[in-house]
């Protein structure tokens, strides 16, 4: 039986040092397991943590990511606690309340997404309470592209590149990796594109 839905999740962090990182930013959007979108895009979650200032952030998150630092810093940003309600609420509108039965529940996904599994179960621990124990991590499938198919990884950091392997994507032009919600999609585009190259189809 195939997973009830993925909840592709990003986060971005004031630190690579995850055990004293803080969120800056989360991103959060339901695909079922063929990829297709549960929800629209306006649906999807997209939100910045309030910050007082900048102080405890790496200086390579002020000179890679600056832009999400000062969304941090605008009144539009929002604090954990309604963060979480936020998601949480937005898992039960779109895949469903939760689940009693573990495998009932949708999967965790995206890029090295133990690293945002660790800080949602340190700061969201609502959203783990609504999935499966399971992570789909996608790059998992880019190491076996490049090490076992020996190719080149693809290039999901371009708009195009998501747009063809991701038709749903909501996207602007100026939209970049390391922001979350670019990121999410770009995982999406990725494990589409996998898919395609690197397993030969099962046929029933």
């Amino acid at each position: 039986m195939s997973a009830p839905g993925y909840l592709w999740l990003d986060a971005e962090f004031s630190s690579l040092e995850l055990e004293t990182a803080e969120i800056l930013q989360v991103s959060m959007m339901a695909t079922d397991a063929k990829l297709n979108r549960l929800a629209p895009p306006e649906k999807d979650v997209n939100l910045f943590i309030k910050r007082a200032d900048d102080r405890g952030i790496s200086p390579w998150v002020k000179e890679h990511i600056p832009h999400i630092v000062r969304e941090c810093l605008k009144p539009s940003a929002v604090t954990l606690s309604d963060a979480e309600v936020k998601l949480c609420r937005y898992i039960d509108e779109v895949v469903g309340p939760i689940q009693r039965e573990t495998d009932a529940r949708p999967l965790i996904a995206g890029n090295s997404v133990h690293n945002d599994w660790m800080l949602v179960r340190k700061f969201f621990p609502g959203v783990l309470h609504r999935a499966h124990y399971r992570l789909l991590d996608v790059s998992t499938l880019k190491t076996q592209w490049m090490d076992w198919a020996g190719r080149e990884a693809p290039p999901k950091e371009t708009v195009e590149f998501i747009r063809k392997w991701f038709p749903g994507a909501s996207l602007k032009d100026d939209m970049a990796e390391h922001d979350a919600y670019f990121d999410i999609q770009a995982s999406v585009a990725e494990l589409a594109f996998y898919r395609a190259h690197l397993f030969q189809r099962i046929e029933a």
